[in-house]
């Protein structure tokens, strides 16, 4: 044995012990690992390899009450490629240069491109997108695609309805109250990937599908909302107006027909996305009423009959002094009878005869209406508007407010309190969410018929309805007449505050229902502070309820001559379109459609429509309308009086 081994050898037993008990140490891990846990680590190796993605639920969509779309889910199209996986990168430009009309230049300089990842092209109409998503397309290039919400009739009703943000969760209105029962619910699939991170196809994965969101029935007509938003916007530019509201329901049942507020702001381009016109103020915004608010007094002195209809007031020549405060009339009236107090709206006599009345009555009567609480729809944010309790009133607060001063009021809780008036004297709960509508097709009631009270008899009520009725025929509300419809309507013109102050400013208003002897609607317009033309409740808002009256009788399919065409519509919109014309269908307020064959129709000719009445004629008769532009429909496809199925997609296309 050398000297240099037993030199060493000590070393090398060292060494030779540790590598072996090392090797041991590796071989009894891996036994223990690959036997003993073998579970565990087949799930640490899925873990690496699997992952959960999300898959998106359908939003549910909402529906007017003859259920008509009012929303929709559109899907959009993303093209991307990797260059450095395309093969043959000038037939990807030669396809997508045809198809997109762009030159093959711009895609070639994409697809050359030292980037990993390129947009060929995004958010590409569903149409084009779905047709070219079916072509077998190279190597290379990648398909996204997601859901977006989509409105079709735009700012009709947006303030209402709201909108929904990038994330498809409501931000405003309906759409954000309740996204709890719209959104859905996600669901998820397991998705392999090989070493590289690329998607592996091989195996099988786990699947959970998404619940899509419940579809939202809601008591809105979304033609008479249509009428009310373009007469609105009519009185706005003709008066010079900061704003309209205007509420319509059925008397009888409470159910809101049309609940509108203008400016509005488009959901789809979020263009004029203001606060303003995103709160719905005929629920959340309270303003002090005027002359309107004359029916509580004359409903409390009916009621306790402290005055007959006939009974004669004496209206001092228009200028009455009353605790230390000068009032005026409109007009300077001498002796009028309680009905032609509230006829021609004159506060001194309304003043004078509630002289008589106990201040503790008149705030009965007043929150009996409904005034100063909610009236339970179903949105947020209601505003109750405010009432004092007479405990708490002035000398002068019984004389101001018996003509709606020292109280303010929402568009809404006028609407129920003239509902009550006109369907003999019983305030309802307003109806505005008919029912949900699961994928399933479980439906789940929400609002329903209820009575709140009996504000007052039978009889006093019928009595303020002729009252009221004669306001229109003889009164203050003369230019709310149209003959043979006997419409009822108080009007009212009240001064705006502004920093604790009146200010020369107004809210000219007009409340209504028609027909008076038998009520199908309650109306309320309200135009805030209107600057030309007028600015009280009978010459700017009463003519705007007759314009929506005659097109709503229009509407009905009634041809007799003096309800066929709307003021604020141009004559030749109709000439060509009158109901007494037609041997089909009568859509929207004229729309004429040709039936043919059962399943078929003739396509209408929709050229020189607006969007909005276009899209409502075409989804009242069961087509799928997909628009283009704005302004006026210049093009559509298919062509006018072509036969096609129900169902069927068409285009129009907008310009000026």
């Amino acid at each position: 044995m050398s000297m240099t081994y037993k030199k060493f050898r000590g070393r090398y037993i060292i060494v030779v012990i540790s590598a072996i008990a090392i090797w041991s140490m590796l071989v009894f891990r891996m036994f223990f690992i690959q036997v003993v846990d073998a579970e565990r680590l087949g799930a640490a190796i899925e873990s690496r390899f699997e992952a959960k993605v999300a898959i998106a639920p359908l939003r549910g969509n909402f529906f007017d009450r003859n259920g008509k779309k009012l929303t929709d889910n559109i899907e959009h199209f993303t093209f991307a490629a990797h260059p450095h996986k395309v093969k043959d990168k000038d037939a990807v430009a030669r396809l997508f240069s045809k198809t997109f009309n762009k030159s093959k230049n711009y895609y070639l300089n994409r697809l050359n491109s030292k980037k990993s990842f390129v947009y060929l092209e995004r958010n590409v109409d569903p149409i084009l997108g779905r047709e070219l998503s079916q072509t077998a397309l190279p190597v290379g290039v990648r398909i996204e695609s997601d859901v977006r919400r989509y409105y079709p009739y735009g700012d009709v009703a947006a303030p209402l309805i709201g909108f929904v943000g990038t994330e498809n969760h409501g931000l405003s209105g309906l759409e954000a109250h309740y996204d709890h029962q719209l959104a859905g619910i996600d669901g998820w699939k397991e998705l392999g990937s090989d070493g590289h991170g690329n998607t592996r196809i091989r195996g099988s994965f786990k699947e959970q599908q998404a619940i899509n969101g419940d579809d939202c029935f809601l008591t809105i007509d979304i033609d008479l909302q249509i009428i009310i938003e373009e007469e609105l916007g009519a009185a706005i530019a003709r008066h010079k107006a900061d704003g309209a509201m205007a509420v319509l329901v059925d008397p009888t049942t409470g159910e809101v027909l049309s609940l509108a507020n203008l400016p509005a702001f488009n959901p789809n381009s979020r263009s004029n996305l203001t606060q303003a016109s995103l709160t719905s103020h005929p629920i959340m915004s309270a303003f002090e009423p005027g002359s309107t608010f004359k029916v509580v007094g004359a409903t409390a002195l009916l009621e306790a009959k402290q005055v007959h209809p006939m009974d004669i007031f004496y209206c001092e020549n228009g200028k009455y002094t009353t605790h230390g405060i000068e009032i005026k009339d409109w007009r300077a009236f001498e002796n009028l009878t309680f009905s032609e107090v509230l006829q021609n709206s004159s506060n001194i006599g309304i003043i004078k005869a509630t002289e008589k009345l106990d201040a503790s009555k008149l705030f009965t009567t007043a929150r009996k209406f409904g005034f100063s609480e909610k009236s339970g729809i179903q949105f947020p944010y209601e505003n109750e508007g405010s009432l004092k309790n007479n405990k708490y009133w002035s000398s002068l607060s019984k004389s101001e407010i018996s003509i709606g001063y020292e109280v303010s009021v929402t568009s809404l809780q006028l609407a129920m309190a003239y509902s009550a008036i006109s369907n003999g004297g019983v305030l309802l709960k307003p109806q505005l969410i008919k029912n949900f509508r699961t994928p399933a097709g479980y439906e789940q009631q929400v609002d329903h018929m209820d009575a709140i009270r009996r504000v007052a008899s039978e009889k006093t009520m019928n009595t303020l309805s002729s009252i009221l009725e004669k306001a229109v025929s003889q009164g203050t509300g003369s230019k709310a007449f149209l003959p043979n419809l006997r419409i009822a309507g108080k009007t009212g013109t009240a001064k705006k505050i502004k920093d604790g102050k009146y200010v020369s400013e107004y809210v000219a208003s007009f409340a209504s229902f028609y027909p008076a002897n038998d009520p199908e609607y309650t109306l309320i317009v309200i135009i805030d502070n209107p600057r030309a033309k007028g600015y009280t409740g009978g010459m700017v808002a009463a003519p705007v309820a007759k314009e929506i009256y005659r097109r709503i009788y229009n509407l009905s399919g009634h041809s007799s001559e003096p309800y066929l065409q709307a003021a604020s519509t141009p004559k030749s919109e109709y000439q060509s379109h009158k109901p007494a014309t037609l041997k089909g269908q009568l859509l929207s307020s004229s729309i004429p459609v040709m039936k043919v064959s059962a399943g078929q129709i003739s396509m209408p000719n929709m050229k020189g429509m607006s969007l909005k009445m276009s899209l409502s004629g075409l989804y009242a008769i069961g087509l799928k309308p997909i628009s283009y532009g704005s302004g006026r429909v210049i093009r559509q496809v298919p062509a006018a009086g072509k036969k096609i199925r129900t169902g069927q997609s068409v285009e129009i296309y907008l310009g000026e």
